[in-house]
């Protein structure tokens, strides 16, 4: 998929990152957003990749 983006030559790519999804979502199968990202990253060469939304707080860390 992502290299077929970037041969129909565009210039961006991006992917969710969500931690639950909801109906129609919930039975389909997912990824996480940063080893999708390098994947496409390894098969593309010039597509600028990205997340549309990233969940931060959960992958915190804490110390204390």
């Amino acid at each position: 998929m992502w290299q077929r983006a970037e041969q129909l030559r565009l210039h961006a790519a991006y992917t969710y990152d969500h931690l639950s999804w909801r109906v129609p979502f919930r039975d389909r199968t997912w990824f996480e957003a940063v080893p999708t990202l390098t994947a496409a990253a390894g098969v593309t060469e010039r597509m600028r990749l990205g997340t549309l939304v990233t969940s931060v707080k959960p992958r915190s860390c804490v110390t204390g």
